[in-house]
């Protein structure tokens, strides 16, 4: 499917995005790895869907990383993105980083989101159950790093990720460190969560599906069973035999769910 990658302009900042397909319009809110291109598994997604795929902040040369102070500015980043699109309200997938993003536009602006997809979505915090710190990896960072987002580390995803013998392209170690320290400016402290995000939740009014991998080893499904509490009326569905990263490790099963769930 043909995509097209425009440079927009929100809040006289310069924002990368690719957006491709046509029909009702489809937000896609990237993960922390920092996924604002077109993949395989968007081409699925865009058959009857306008699908945009926005880079946050700090993210793939889109600007304003300088001015993002905390979660919050990224959400009234969004909603001018929004509004320069004429959107009153649009349907919104978002992953891990971009889930939190979602649901703090959800929880703050329920007139705002549609209908809500969080995907191993980040943004609260249990006690008993740690998010993991990706900040924190020790020298065995890319071995560790694939252990902790893929259940099978032989995936392929998975093995683009520092396998033996196999060096990755400058271009792509400049966006990793960019996109962990963008990352970083709004996740650092307090880690990826916002303490205020939990009481505000019950506050969505959009159909909300929480979809997480029953391997997830940085934000285990405890997490989206918790989402899908406070949440009201929204489900919860497991992914089997997959780690965090949903669309990346099982491609066909998060587009099945996101075509069941925003048909």
């Amino acid at each position: 499917m043909d995509s097209t990658v425009a440079q927009v302009e929100v809040l006289g900042r310069r924002l990368h995005e690719v957006r491709g397909g046509s029909g009702r319009p489809l937000l896609y809110l990237h993960s922390a790895m920092g996924e604002a291109m077109w993949l395989p598994y968007m081409d699925e997604i865009a058959a009857d869907r306008e699908l945009h795929v926005p880079a946050h902040p700090g993210f793939l040369g889109s600007q304003g990383i300088d001015e993002i102070r905390d979660i919050e500015d990224l959400v009234y980043h969004y909603l001018a993105y929004m509004d320069g699109l004429g959107w009153k309200a649009v349907d919104v997938v978002g992953i891990s980083l971009g889930g939190w993003i979602a649901a703090e536009i959800a929880a703050r602006y329920p007139e705002r989101i549609s209908k809500l997809m969080l995907v191993s979505s980040v943004g609260i915090w249990i006690n008993e159950h740690p998010i993991a710190d990706l900040f924190a990896l020790d020298s065995r960072f890319p071995e560790r790093f694939r252990e902790l987002l893929f259940h099978d580390t032989n995936c392929p995803a998975a093995q683009m990720i520092g396998s033996p013998g196999v060096e990755l392209p400058d271009e792509m170690l400049i966006n990793m460190m960019n996109a962990f320290a963008a990352t970083a400016k709004v996740g650092w402290n307090p880690l990826l969560h916002d303490p205020r995000l939990e009481k505000m939740l019950p506050r969505v009014t959009a159909p909300t599906l929480c979809l997480w991998a029953d391997h997830d080893r940085v934000v285990p499904p405890v997490y989206g069973e918790k989402f899908a509490k406070l949440i009201p009326g929204a489900r919860l569905q497991i992914v089997h035999e997959c780690g965090h990263l949903i669309p990346f490790e099982k491609p066909e099963a998060f587009v099945r769910a996101v075509r069941e769930f925003f048909c």
